[in-house]
Formats: structure tokens, C-alpha cells, sequence
């Protein structure tokens, strides 16, 4: 005789049920309309178990939109399984509470954005979602004779975006030295400063964000080089980029994690992004190889007309760590790319944005986007 168990419905099985949820595609705007269902399924959803099994199975977390510092228009845009117009308030009220009137984007990682004051005095590290946010003051010394700063939020090895636990990387450069120092949320405190002499003409530190390839964070640094910060023993180095980077793409360069997970490049000449990796040779020495050459007029759809003279037909204006998404500044508007399926997606008509924060998380709807500052 069968058991009433084995007679029940396919979806009253919570294992299976769950089985089939999980693929789903990783938006809020999923689980969102899953959650209405029915009590038993909405219940399924929150479930903090679930969430881990979706992280699981998807692995890379979807990108939801990006932020900007242009002004005059709403700082965040939507691309996908978010409201734009939600997050686009929350920055409102950041910005009110902001040093000089305006909080600036710096880097989004793992779920979180970090932001600074106008005088790079204060950071602050913002989850978006939940509205949590963490207060950091950068030591004066730091900062009163830097010449450039630029930071980086990180979470623990493993564990991205769990609870309130991060670090913040700060490098700047004085004279023909380049510094570094790393606050830890846990201990409340900065730790040691280290620096690294640079050549003469490579003291200018970009203003774009790093990227975080393996355990280490790297920034542009001058015409042919780029700052390494290792996060295990927290030290400094320098990385020659190919020598023909900047004479071919001037400063519409940018640092990547390649598709074969090491250091990499993104670089635009006139319509053509050619993407670079730093790979080991058969004799074990690192060396510049060029991967990819991606057509963008073709891909893209973009206008035959020529840009007007001394434009940039296409600028690289912000990259996603997780999923490789590129996004390009063309002549009609920002596109975000994504190399390894040549998918792409026209996301805004703005043709000002030079710099995005691209945001990727999984995220359940329900929370509200409220501001609770904690000074650190």
C-alpha cells in the first residue's frame, strides 16, 4: 500500500520544491513574485538555508545595476530584478548626510559599496539592500600631502558580503612612494603602514577603481605600470603592463580578473575591445598575452557616423569582477557586455557617465532601505 506521503503533490515536497526554485534565475524580481505564491512558499524563499543553496548553485551573483557620481542625474540605474527608483532615494539620503553635501563612490564589492567625503576625511562602507552602514575616519596623515588616493572595500576569503565583517584597503602616493594600510572592521583600527618607492614617471594612481584578482588587489599606476597590494602578508609590489598598452590605448584601460582567473586587462582602441591576461609561460615567467579582440561597432549596432574629431567613440567605464560584465560608454549610450556569451544590453541613453560602479548580489526582496550609521 502506497503511503500518503508518496501520493502527495510534487511541490509539497519542500526537498524538491527547493531542488526546483534554486533555478531560478537569481533576482530579486524572482523570488519576488515565488514569495506571493503562498505562506509555504514564501517561507521556503527566506529561508537563510535557501539562500546558500542559490549562492551555490549559481555562483556568480547577478548584476542589479550601477552607481555614478554624475549629479545630475539619479546615482544608481537599474539593469535588472531591482527597483532603480528605491536606490536611487536611498543615495539621496546618503548624500544629505554626507560630508560637503555629497557621499562620492570609490569601489562596490561583494554586495557593498564604499563611498568617501569630498577630502577622502571620512569613508563609508554601505550595504544598499539593508541600509547598514559603517562610518570610517582615515587618518589625517594619510591624506594631507597624498597626492592620489583610491580604496577598496573586502570581505573574508570565502564568505562575501557576511554580516558586518570587512576590511578597507587605502593607497596614495607622496612624492615617488606609493603607501598602503588596511582598516579592519573587527578590530576597529588601522594596521601598519607600508609603501614601495616608484619610478619617477609613475607616480599617478588612477581614479578607477582596482580590481581584485585571487588574493590581491591591483590599481593603475602612471603610463606602464600597476600597484600591487598583497592582502596575505599586506605588502606592496609593482607589475609591468604590456608596453605598447598606453602609446595604443592611452587611458581607456582597465584591470580585470581574466576568464582564466588571473590578472588581467580590458582596453578599447577606436571599436575594438582587445582583452589581455597575464599568463605563465613554458618557463614559468609571467608575461602579457592578448586574448580577445571583440568588434563593438558590429556587436553593438552603433552608428556608421564618425565621432566628432578629439572623441572617444567608446570608453571602458566600469567592469564586474564576478560575472566579467564590461561597461562601455558609446556614442548613443552605456552598454554593458558580456564577453564570454557576447550577450549584451543597452542600459542607459546617458552619454555623461564616465566612471560606473557596477552592483552584484543575491538579494530576497522584503527589506526596507533604511539608514542606520554606525561610527567606527
Amino acid at each position: 500500500m502506497t503511503s500518503p506521503a508518496a501520493l502527495a503533490p510534487p511541490l509539497d515536497n519542500e526537498d524538491l520544491l527547493s531542488l526546483i526554485l534554486v533555478r531560478l534565475p537569481p533576482l530579486p524580481s524572482s523570488f519576488s513574485s515565488v514569495s506571493l505564491v503562498c505562506k509555504h512558499w514564501h517561507r521556503l524563499v527566506r529561508d537563510p538555508g535557501f539562500l546558500s543553496r542559490l549562492r551555490a548553485f549559481h555562483r556568480t551573483p547577478p548584476v542589479l545595476g550601477f552607481f555614478h557620481n554624475s549629479p545630475d542625474s539619479a546615482r544608481f540605474v537599474a539593469i535588472q530584478g531591482i527597483s532603480g527608483i528605491r536606490m536611487a532615494s536611498a543615495v539621496r539620503d546618503l548624500r544629505m548626510d554626507g560630508a560637503g553635501g555629497m557621499w562620492w563612490f570609490v569601489d562596490c564589492r561583494h554586495g557593498r559599496s564604499l563611498l568617501r567625503s569630498r577630502d577622502w576625511a571620512d569613508l563609508l562602507v554601505w550595504d544598499p539592500i539593508n541600509g547598514h552602514c559603517s562610518l570610517i575616519i582615515v587618518p589625517y596623515h594619510f591624506r594631507a600631502r597624498a597626492s592620489d588616493l583610491n580604496a577598496a572595500v573586502l570581505y573574508p576569503s570565502g564568505a562575501p558580503g557576511c554580516g558586518s565583517i570587512f576590511s578597507v584597503v587605502v593607497v596614495f602616493t607622496i612624492g615617488h612612494s606609493a603607501f598602503a594600510c588596511v582598516y579592519s572592521s573587527q578590530t576597529r583600527a588601522w594596521g601598519d603602514l607600508v609603501s614601495i618607492p616608484m619610478p619617477s614617471l609613475e607616480s599617478e594612481l588612477t581614479e578607477e577603481p582596482g580590481a581584485l584578482v585571487g588574493d590581491a588587489m591591483y590599481w593603475l599606476l602612471g603610463e606602464s605600470s600597476i600597484l600591487k597590494f598583497q592582502l596575505g602578508d599586506q605588502s606592496l609590489a609593482l607589475v609591468e603592463r604590456p608596453l605598447e598598452t598606453f602609446s595604443v590605448y592611452k587611458r581607456n584601460i582597465r584591470i580585470v580578473k581574466s576568464d582564466r582567473g588571473v590578472l588581467g586587462l580590458a582596453a578599447v582602441k577606436n571599436f575594438s575591445l582587445h582583452l589581455w591576461a597575464r599568463e605563465a609561460d613554458h618557463c614559468g615567467s609571467a608575461k602579457w598575452v592578448l586574448h580577445r579582440a571583440i568588434e563593438l561597432r558590429t556587436l553593438l549596432e552603433l552608428p556608421l557616423t564618425q565621432p566628432r574629431v578629439g572623441s572617444i567613440p567608446v570608453w571602458i567605464s566600469g567592469l564586474c569582477e564576478d560575472s566579467g560584465a564590461v561597461f562601455l560608454r558609446t556614442m548613443v549610450g552605456m552598454f554593458v557586455v558580456w564577453p564570454e556569451t557576447m550577450q549584451f544590453k543597452m542600459v542607459t541613453n546617458n552619454v555623461l557617465m564616465k566612471t560606473v560602479y557596477p552592483y552584484a548580489k543575491f538579494h530576497f526582496p522584503g527589506g526596507l532601505l533604511m539608514i542606520e550609521i554606525v561610527e567606527l
